[in-house]
């Protein structure tokens, strides 16, 4: 399965700057709330399925929470009037599926090779939905609820996106995940408080786990220096998109907390009596 759902190379879309916030939902939002829905809604059909199914764990509030937001996000398609049909390189929604696992546990497959990888996606591309609403909806002030076209929309968009990613980071299937060929990590919960996923702090209720702790746990399994590219090396594969410039942010944090040595430009070490010249936290 693919991540995202990115526009046909080269295109661009126009704005007026005369209202930012206006600008901001035609040319950011739309294009992303339209690579989003199409997750949603397959979700959407696969937790219906999946519901039936005990061992998928799949509880009512997390199908419902799916269609609010779907509804939402529809709901401010219609009230901005955003009825264009972007061209997209692909649809996001391809993947694979082990053969031994669907011949060996037919619903263990479906459920981790194909519904969990869905829905490590639609976290993804609902946390972007979640920064770009959070931007705009503060800016409605509430003695004018005109200075933001739409801003009851996209409250709503921005209360059943958060409430489903309390939903997503709670999911856990009843039965354990099966190791079987390549396929897919399983969601994972992650206890830190909710921040950035791009950043150092944590996914928060993203159903991955926070690039701050997955940094901290590859620092530790190096027995000496090593390089950022390393660290990069050792996450989740697929876990984490473009990563390296959160890595070294994660890292200069832990140079600065005294948790970890830098003792050349780029190379670190978790050993703070390894020889070599520490150079200063820049």
């Amino acid at each position: 399965m693919k991540t995202g759902a990115p526009a046909l190379s080269g295109a661009r879309i126009t704005y007026s700057l005369a209202d930012p916030a206006l600008a901001i939902q035609k040319t950011v939002l739309g294009p992303l709330v339209c690579a989003t829905l199409p997750m949603l809604k397959v979700t959407e059909q696969l937790a219906g399925m999946l519901a039936f199914t005990p061992s998928a764990a799949v509880a009512p509030e997390l199908l419902a929470a799916v269609t609010r937001t779907r509804v939402s996000l529809e709901s401010w398609r219609a009230a901005a009037g955003d009825e264009t049909t972007y061209e997209v390189t692909d649809s996001a929604l391809t993947g694979s599926v082990s053969i031994e696992l669907a011949t060996s546990d037919p619903v263990a497959a479906l459920r981790q090779d194909i519904f969990e990888p869905l829905l490590r996606r639609l976290a993804d591309s609902l946390h972007h939905v979640e920064a770009i609403t959070a931007v705009l909806v503060p800016a409605a002030h509430p003695a004018d609820p005109a200075a933001v076209a739409h801003a009851r929309n996209l409250a709503a968009v921005l209360e059943a996106v958060r409430e489903l990613g309390s939903h997503l980071e709670r999911y856990q299937p009843l039965t354990p995940r099966q190791d079987h060929g390549e396929g897919h990590a399983g969601i994972q919960r992650d206890t830190h408080p909710h921040h950035s996923a791009t950043g150092a702090g944590g996914s928060g209720p993203w159903g991955v786990p926070s690039l701050r702790r997955a940094v901290e746990t590859a620092v530790s399994s190096f027995p000496g220096h090593f390089t950022s590219r390393d660290v990069v090396g050792a996450l989740p594969p697929g876990a984490y998109r473009d990563a390296g410039k959160s890595v070294s942010n994660a890292l200069s944090a832990m140079v600065k907390a005294g948790r970890l040595l830098r003792v050349s430009r780029g190379t670190y070490t978790a050993n703070p009596t390894s020889t070599g010249e520490a150079v200063p936290n820049s």
